[in-house]
């Protein structure tokens, strides 16, 4: 949810969650919050500048002026309880009361609320976020204290609670049993992922052999025979080598792509302008007589995995530099920017760009928009950008307008920042 990107068809779910009738916070397992619904932030008289980032406890304590107040220990206990069960926990109705903004005349406002914490759960099953979801209770309890004058008000309230708690009991066990659902598809997508991957990497190694066979006596018999062949057998040797070589390239791509689906992160601190460097000259190295315009921007320090970063820019940069080769005056613009939590990077040409019906299709595996006559490749480059995108919390997109020019984005965290 935090880290949530726009879809082809439009679809924003960070602005669906944001602007969810419901009052919802969602806290990584440290109770730091990273997302807050409309709705919770009016409940509770606050703002998402001033939370977000922030302890759960920093930004809602007791109340100093209330030695009773015991909302901040309930509370933990029962994210305690998730995160060591992995279950949802409702709680009972709470007193926890909160504090008015300066420009309300500061102070505490009695509350009462009753929440419910559930787990969320990635695709491994590992619990990467804790749901908390409250209602504001207090015209009910205030109601409640004063039964003796408002009779009816009293009556009404209990009958309110009562479908309320029987609500809220029927979407905890279809919490349970939706939590339950993930679950068990999320092991059989692991397990789907797992054995795809060991099938690409094993056909792939095994088609090496025999190919390395057909190129080698494709060259030798194109070496020995070049005087008794005609033009016609020539041009079909050239094919079969042309031919063999292209699916060689197409298997290496194919195993790299496996690797780093599989290989282990090795995350530290990092100095982008060294790498995005590195990845230049290794672009531009076999370029030559042609003129391009480098425009690279300062570059932040991050903390990720540097060889599968690098393996990002290469892709990137080499991407920009292919397909700006028609270009009299290429021009190539690498760039950073931050906003909100998260960074994002981006590389812009002025190359043969691309229809934005198909930006959809670039990041998917053998997926190419323009002709191998044209401009050389095998369409994993940019599978294999995501996927190691993906693996740093990040997303990925691409724009671009054809004869005009593309440009590629992707983030990183801000907690990867160093």
């Amino acid at each position: 949810m935090p880290n949530s990107e726009p879809l082809s068809s439009g679809v924003n779910f960070r602005a669906l969650f944001e602007s969810a009738p419901a009052p919802y916070l969602v806290l990584k397992p440290d109770l730091t919050i990273v997302a807050v619904s409309n709705a919770y932030l009016k409940a509770t008289m606050t703002t998402r500048k001033e939370i977000l980032g922030r302890g759960i406890f920093d930004v809602f304590p007791d109340n100093p002026n209330d030695p009773t107040a015991d909302g901040v220990s309930n509370l933990r206990a029962s994210l305690e309880r998730v995160l060591a069960s992995h279950v949802p926990d409702t709680m009972p109705v709470q007193k926890y009361d909160i504090r008015r903004p300066e420009s309300e005349g500061g102070g505490f406002e009695e509350r009462f609320w009753s929440p419910v914490n559930s787990p969320v759960f990635d695709v491994d099953g590992q619990l990467v976020y804790l749901l908390h979801r409250v209602e504001d209770v207090t015209e009910f309890v205030q109601l409640q204290k004063h039964d003796g004058e408002h009779q009816k008000e009293t009556e009404d309230l209990r009958n309110r609670t009562a479908e309320m708690e029987m609500e809220m009991f029927l979407r905890a066990k279809e919490l349970n049993v939706a939590n339950q659902k993930l679950r068990t598809a999320n092991d059989h997508l692991a397990q789907t992922m797992q054995e795809l991957e060991a099938f690409s990497y094993s056909v792939s190694h095994d088609l090496r052999a025999p190919l390395r066979h057909i190129q080698s006596f494709a060259e030798m018999l194109h070496k020995d025979v070049t005087t008794t062949f005609g033009d016609k057998g020539k041009r079909y040797l050239t094919i079969i080598l042309d031919s063999s070589k292209r699916m060689t390239a197409l298997i290496e791509d194919l195993l790299e792509f496996s690797r780093m689906g599989r290989a282990e992160m090795q995350q530290a601190e990092i100095d982008m302008n060294e790498v995005v460097q590195d990845a230049v000259r290794n672009a531009t190295a076999d370029v030559h007589g042609r003129k391009i315009t480098w425009q690279i921007a300062p570059l932040p320090h991050v903390r990720a995995d540097r060889a599968m970063l690098s393996q990002v820019w290469s892709n990137l940069l080499s991407n920009a530099v292919k397909y700006s080769q028609h270009q009299e005056d290429a021009k190539i613009e690498v760039g950073c920017e931050q906003k909100e939590n998260e960074m994002i990077f981006h590389v812009k040409d002025n190359g043969a760009g691309f229809s934005m019906d198909y930006a959809h299709k670039l990041f998917g595996v053998f997926q190419r928009l323009h002709r191998q006559e044209d401009f050389e490749g095998t369409g994993i480059g940019l599978a294999n950008v995501r996927r190691i995108i993906t693996r740093h919390g990040g997303r990925t997109w691409a724009e671009g307008e054809v004869d005009v020019g593309a440009t590629f984005y992707f983030t990183l965290p801000c907690d990867e920042a160093a």
